[in-house]
This record gives structure tokens, sequence and C-alpha cells, in this order.
């Protein structure tokens, strides 16, 4: 069986010498771990497709009798090259890929969940994150590479301004998603706040001020569910704010 369909990489992992498992969240058949052949070869052609923080619109065999499809063409949707241009921006991408793939079973969709997701790296790829090193503009380059006034850059001069909120906002909506949401729940949080964070645009939650009392309190709740509810360590939480 053959089928194609949207999706997000959340991870990838060597596979024998040349080739990756890749963990993709596709719209429509929800999370696969999928075969990519001899993409670790410099001349792979399927690389880009298999780079977590991607999104693709993937082609995908599966053999009858095989748990496990195979990744046979598709098309690079997005990159995100100026989020690969910032540390904090890229890290708080990969932590968004990773509370995703945390909650999320095989094989079971969820279109809201990869809205969710998809939204979220969009925000962070468009949005106002700082300044470049050396103004100018981003011009697309070779292998998801980003390149401005035909140098390549580095990463973001400044990403102060990424919002401390963002990342705990996801996590609740993530958790939404799944069934596991605290929308309803009294966090001892302001309402106006709490109703932000589940509800509000992403422009709006990174107009929240941050208040030390209540993203310790958020911080400590979300810390409790991943460990004493779901077992779950996320291990890019230390990496981001």
């Amino acid at each position: 069986m053959i089928f194609c369909d949207y999706g997000i990489v959340l991870r990838s992992r060597p596979l024998r010498e040349n080739d990756r498992i890749v963990t993709v969240f596709t719209r429509e058949n929800g999370k696969l771990e999928i075969a990519f052949k001899s993409v670790r070869l410099a001349k792979g052609k399927l690389r880009a497709l298999s780079e977590p923080v991607s999104r693709g619109d993937y082609r995908v065999f599966m053999k009858s009798g095989s748990s496990l499809p195979v990744c046979t063409g598709g098309q690079t949707l997005s990159v995100f090259p100026r989020i690969r241009l910032s540390a904090d921006l890229l890290f708080a991408a990969f932590y968004f890929c990773e509370v995703v793939n945390k909650i999320t079973p095989l094989h079971q969709p969820s279109p809201e969940k990869y809205d969710l997701l998809l939204g979220a790296l969009e925000h962070l790829e468009n949005g106002q994150y700082g300044a470049f090193a050396s103004g100018g503009r981003v011009e697309p380059g070779v292998n998801g590479l980003a390149f401005l006034s035909g140098e390549r850059v580095p990463r973001y001069a400044d990403t102060t301004d990424l919002n401390t909120w963002m990342r705990r906002a996801f996590t609740l909506r993530a958790l939404e998603t799944a069934g596991f949401g605290f929308r309803h729940t009294s966090a001892g949080l302001d309402s106006r706040l709490w109703d932000t964070l589940h509800a509000g645009t992403w422009s709006e939650v990174r107009a929240l001020e941050a208040e030390p009392q209540a993203l310790d309190c958020l911080d400590n709740l979300l810390k409790r569910f991943f460990s004493e509810q779901l077992d779950q360590q996320l291990k890019t939480l230390e990496f981001v704010r």
C-alpha cells in the first residue's frame, strides 16, 4: 500500500550504517515510525525529509506484513530556516516536537494536535525574534541552510524576546488535544492568564509579562504530571526557558 500525507519530523535515529528511522507526525495518519533508506549518505536524496523540525509531503510504502513503512519520496515544504539560525528558537522547536512525541501514541491521528504544532513552529519561524547580526533578508540556501545577503549567518544577534510563557502555553494546549487538559482545573493562577495560555493567540501569549511565582507554579504542575502520570522526562527541558 502506498499513501501520501503531510508530516512534521519529531525525531530521527540511526538504522544500520546508512539508514534512519524517523518519527513523523502526519496530519491524517498520526505518528509514524518510517524507515528512510541511504539518507545518511552524502548523496541521500531524501535526507532533508528526514531531518528533525522539518515539514514535508511524504510518500510512504507499507509492505504487507511489515510493521515499518518506508519513505519512497516526497517534497520538502519547509526546513524552518529562521529557526535554525537561532539556538534559542531551535531548542524551543525541539521542545515542541518532544512534547508531541511523548504524549502521542503511534497510528492515532490528531489533526488538531498537528495544526497546533505547525502553528507554533510557523510562529517561531515568522515572528520578529531579535535582529540579525548583519541586517538584510534571509535567502533560501542549500540543504536547508539559510543565507543573509549572500553570507551564511550563524544565529540571531538577540532572542531575548522569546517569551517565557510560550513553551508553557504550548504544553498546556498539547495536553488538551491529547485529553489530559488542565483548562478547567484550578491551578491557582489568574483566570485571565490561564485563559490566554489556553486560547490566546501566540502574539497575546508573547505579550504576557513574566511572573516568577506563576511560572514556578505552572512548571511544578507540568513536571509532576509528566513524571507521575506519564512516567516521562522531557530531555529538552533543560535547554529552554
